[in-house]
């Protein structure tokens, strides 16, 4: 026993003598010094840089990292296939731009990638910080759905990142360069004063070196985009990589805004030390990031509240099996940090053991090590044989757990292709330091010899890229937690056109209800424009959510309006711009559609004589407008409008004239003095009973100007005058459309921007004649709540036409309009399925709202329900569900892998049991190519329950609503139902309670239920 205590002696104080021997001065451990500086070519071609992106080590190296966002594009791992699109391609276009340069020694790359859970919070937080920032500015009470997304977001988020470090040295110049580069800087620090502790760029500044190391960051920069069908790269300044060091070494402790300074950043700073400058200086960048000094104790490490453990390899994966891979087999709640070095040189490493084991090869335990050597040889020829070292580490707040994580990241790197591992190191430290982004060109512990064709394939090439991280508004997360930004009507997208299929019960109103409420808690100043034409209701939780949280003298600014096809809820077909006498170009177009529209053939889906008919329906606007607004504008007739009388009366205005003077008085005229009396809403309704009508169209087709040039063209295929079937549908859609046959009732507060149409109580049937009702219901219902959004775009044919007394309200506006993205949803669109005449109008308004700043939102049931112009058009999809069918188109229009369609095919549909979410497959046309990627789409009970529109659920809340009003319901529905639905009790109740009313029952349960606390 005594024996045994002197052994264990021993080795501890050989281990501390090996530890401590190499370096005890912490900064030690980093070799970065100092920074090349930007030079003007930089500046052209990296104009975003705004800081230099090449470090400088004590050893002469030079030094950038990129960040790795990801892929664009799930990459099919089975390492049969090589088509495009696929891992191996990328992995062997990889090796092919890198062979050359590993077929000698100079430059070296690694890869880390670090998954942090504890820091999924800070990822929903630094989202969400300008949201809270907006709302505060917009006055929309809407702190408690934010705080709601933190919670829900937080328990399935991990932090993700990777980066790629790329070494280049002195090795790849010539002799005479690097010799010529010593007598300069020798010759330089004869001259230059002192400065031991101070950044010297000019030390290390090599022009012959930045080339090569610029023409290999290049090379490896094309070949991981691999033509846009790649990885997200984006290279860093050294400003962020120090950030990054500092972060990994302190991790509670690093402020998020903290930088290295650089030598352009210097201050000076202390006293001078006898003829030492370095306080006139930049210290080196060692001393900056390296500030902790922390503890070891074993094998591990204590560094300020965190202990860290180290894992390496040993031995390499004896079954190549992907990265992803690994990271599934690491258990979510774990961080990890792993680092992966791949250096050229490797035939080279192995010569001495070549040369032994060729002279004892004879000998038989030898001869399997010779027999791999000599095929690592031959390798070698075609393929580079590299020097590589992995090491991983894990932390945790306590020594138990960070010891547990080590022992979990043992086991999941020992199951990565059966690999060899170790966690005894003779300096943790130094091991430690190994693990850290950049921080030392030295390498893990344990070399493995790889070719580069399997290095490669080791590495994390296929993770989930976002073109939006740092910048987005919406949160989703992957099928392993990896957090996912998208920004709604960004500037990564030339265009914003969104499709939204998916069956009943999915989630898809839910969803396209959640994404208005972010653009909403996104705005700038004042609430977003947002026209939202729905039939079935599903918008109306979504616009009470916003009017609950609005102060009750901006109600107004959200609306939510279910047509009736009555009286009061009349819209003039013909209205136009108030304080105008005819409409402008937008406003004439949308005429022209909807009473083309009116002429349609159910049974073709088109209007008779598309074209004949067009032009004669364009010339009918133009003569009606000509005849009511110049020729023979519409006389005032007291009565007509009371509140235009009383307006008169009170202001005055009725007294200023004679009898003879209002007899011949047009409601343009009154129009006209209301406005200038500041009158505005009495003056609105005198312009209303301005406008030409529905009725009076049939009459105008006799007029000359249209008998005369159309009125011998006959119905293709009929003997019926074509003038004769458009007056008898016109006609007949006065009958039809009351709600758009007369003047004006229903009006919208000035105030108002969010409007939400539900057209439930005003559609059509099924049949065709009904699809097409529907359809022009569409057509109005977007006019009344967004017809106003393409008048930025007109600005100057406004100002031409329109009297220079309107202009301060209208160009008020127009300025609002001009200054955001507005947004245009049109839900359920199937109902208007096989109306092509329809749907062509919707591809136009959406073809020409691109330049608008118009994001719209095409929702329908299946896939195949949109037209294929419209499919082709789209440059987002949210998929909740496709047909198997459907997966040649999505795979050969947008671009979508098919191993990524038919795995979300695989996949339960709707919410999943586990509260993680809803699946969403979401394609991205963007500037870089297309994003792809299976979600998931994560909502708290509070918004579930107010964006909710299955008819069980909603039907409770509106019970609860009628008691209680709309927050107090939903308030107590997220209580009792955290998961956003009572259906499922609905259901059993319905099944095994003797009720009238199953959901009145259980409303007035749950009101009991809260007792004193209602």
């Amino acid at each position: 026993m005594n024996i045994n205590r002197i052994i264990f002696a021993i080795e501890d104080c050989i281990s501390t003598l090996s530890r401590y021997s190499v370096s005890a001065f912490f900064p030690d451990y980093c070799d970065l010094h100092t920074v090349i500086g930007l030079d003007q070519q930089d500046r052209e071609r990296r104009p975003w840089l705004k800081a230099p992106y090449i470090a400088t080590t004590k050893q002469g190296y030079y030094l950038s990292v990129f960040e790795i966002s990801g892929a664009l594009k799930e990459m099919d791992e089975n390492p049969d296939l090589t088509a495009p699109g696929t891992l191996e391609s990328l992995i062997t276009a990889l090796a092919e731009r890198m062979n050359t340069a590993y077929k000698n020694t100079g430059h070296k790359i690694s890869f880390v990638f670090e998954r942090d859970p504890e820091r999924g919070r800070d990822e929903i937080e630094a989202m969400l910080l300008p949201q809270r920032k907006s709302i505060a500015r917009t006055g929309i009470l809407l702190q408690d759905v934010l705080d709601e997304k933190v919670t829900t977001l937080t328990p399935w988020l991990v932090r993700e990142r990777c980066w790629l470090t790329v070494w280049s040295s002195e090795e790849l110049l010539s002799r005479t360069d690097r010799k010529d580069h010593q007598t300069r800087i020798r010759k330089l620090a004869e001259h230059a004063p002192p400065a031991r502790f101070a950044q010297d760029p000019w030390r290390w500044t090599l022009s012959a070196l930045k080339i090569r190391h610029d023409a290999f960051l290049d090379t490896l920069e094309q070949a991981l985009t691999h033509d846009s069908d790649g990885l997200l790269v984006r290279l860093m300044d050294i400003h962020e990589v120090g950030r990054e060091i500092r972060r990994q070494l302190e991790r509670n402790s690093t402020p998020a805004v903290w930088q290295p300074h650089l030598p352009e950043d210097a201050r000076p700073a202390g006293w001078r030390q006898g003829e030492d400058t370095s306080v006139f200086h930049a210290p080196s960048l060692n001393l900056q990031l390296f500030t902790t000094q922390p503890e070891t104790h074993g094998s591990l490490i204590k560094a300020g509240d965190l202990w860290h453990g180290m894992v390496a390899i040993t031995l390499p994966p004896q079954n190549l099996r992907t990265f992803n891979q690994l990271v599934r087999d690491v258990p979510r709640a774990i961080p990890w940090r792993i680092r992966m070095d791949l250096m050229p040189g490797g035939m080279k490493a192995l010569g001495v053991k070549k040369t032994l084991l060729t002279y004892s090869s004879f000998i038989s335990p030898l001869r399997p090590m010779y027999d791999s050597v000599m095929m690592l040889n031959d390798i070698n020829k075609h393929d580079p044989v590299c020097i590589m070292t992995i090491v991983a580490t894990t932390w945790g707040n306590s020594r138990e757990v960070c010891t547990r994580n080590q022992a979990l990241l043992k086991s999941a790197l020992e199951g990565w292709g059966v690999c060899g591992t170790t966690t005894t190191f003779g300096d943790p430290r130094r091991t430690w330091v190994n693990t850290v982004l950049a921080a030392s060109h030295g390498s893990g512990p344990v070399p493995l010899y790889p070719p580069l064709s399997h290095a490669l394939s080791l590495f994390p090439l296929n993770r989930a890229g976002s073109v939006w991280r740092g910048q987005g508004n919406l949160m989703m997360h992957t099928e392993d937690g990896s957090a996912w930004e998208v920004a709604l009507a960004s500037s990564q997208q030339n265009k914003h056109t969104e499709l939204t299929p998916g069956a009943p019960g999915l989630g898809k109103s839910v969803l396209i209800n959640a994404l208005s409420e972010i653009q909403i808690a996104s705005a700038q100043k004042n609430l977003p424009f947002i026209a939202y034409i729905d039939k079935g209701f599903s918008a109306q939780g979504l616009v009470q959510l916003i009017r609950d949280s609005l102060p009750e003298q901006r109600k107004d600014e959200a609306v939510g309006i279910i047509l009736s096809n009555d009286p009061e809820h009349t819209r003039n077909l013909f209205d136009v711009m108030y304080g105008a006498k005819k409409p402008a170009t937008p406003e004439k177009n949308f005429m022209v559609s909807v009473l083309c529209a009116l002429c349609v053939d159910t049974g073709t889906g088109q209007p008779c004589n598309p074209g004949d008919t067009r032009q004669i329906i364009s010339n009918l606007v133009d003569l009606a407008f000509r005849e009511y607004g110049e020729n023979n504008p519409r006389l005032y007739r007291a009565g007509t409008e009371p509140l235009v009388d009383l307006a008169l009366e009170e202001s005055g205005i009725a007294e200023q004239h004679d009898a003879g003077w209002w007899n011949a008085a047009t409601w343009f005229e009154i129009r006209d003095m209301l406005h200038m009396a500041g009158n505005i809403p009495a003056a609105q309704r005198a312009h209303y009973q301005a406008m030409p009508l529905l009725a009076e169209m049939s009459a105008l087709l006799g007029q000359p100007s249209i008998r005369d040039v159309f009125g011998t063209v006959q119905r293709d295929n009929s003997a019926e005058l074509l003038l004769d079937y458009i007056r008898r549908a016109l006609v007949q859609g006065h009958s039809d459309y009351p709600m758009m046959s007369g003047c004006t009732r229903f009006m919208l507060s000035p105030d108002t921007r969010v409007v939400a149409v539900d057209l439930n109580n005003v559609a059509g049937d099924k049949t065709p004649a009904g699809r097409l009702r529907t359809g022009i219901m569409y057509l109005l219902a977007g006019q009344i709540a967004g017809g106003d959004f393409v008048l930025p775009q007109y600005q100057e044919e406004i100002r031409k036409n329109l009297d220079p007394r309107y202009h301060e309200v209208i160009f008020r506006r127009i300025e609002q309009l001009d200054q955001e993205v507005k947004t245009k949803v049109y839900d359920e669109l199937h109902n208007a399925k096989g109306i092509n005449f329809i749907w062509e109008a919707l591809d136009t308004q959406e073809l020409e709202q691109r330049k608008f700043g118009i994001r719209t939102v095409l929702s329908t049931q299946l896939l195949q329900d949109y037209p294929p112009a419209v499919l082709k058009s789209a440059n987002t999809l949210w998929l909740l569900r496709y047909r198997p069918d459907e997966i040649p188109f999505l795979r050969d229009n947008f671009g979508v892998p098919e191993v990524t369609l038919r795995r979300f095919l695989k996949m339960p549909e709707g919410a999943a049991p586990d509260g993680s979410g809803v699946p969403v497959l979401a394609v991205f046309r963007v500037k870089n190519g297309t994003l792809a990627r299976i979600l998931k789409f994560t909502l708290g009970p509070l918004e579930l329950w107010a964006l909710n529109s299955s008819p069980k659920d909603s039907a409770l809340r509106r019970a609860l609503t009628q008691e209680l009003g709309s927050l107090r319901a939903r308030q107590i529905l997220a209580e009792n139902f955290p998961r956003g639905s009572a259906t499922s009790l609905i259901e059993h109740r319905a099944r095994t309670h003797d009720s009238e009313n199953v959901i009145h029952d259980l409303a007035a349960e749950l009101i009991r239920k809260q007792g004193y606390h209602l």
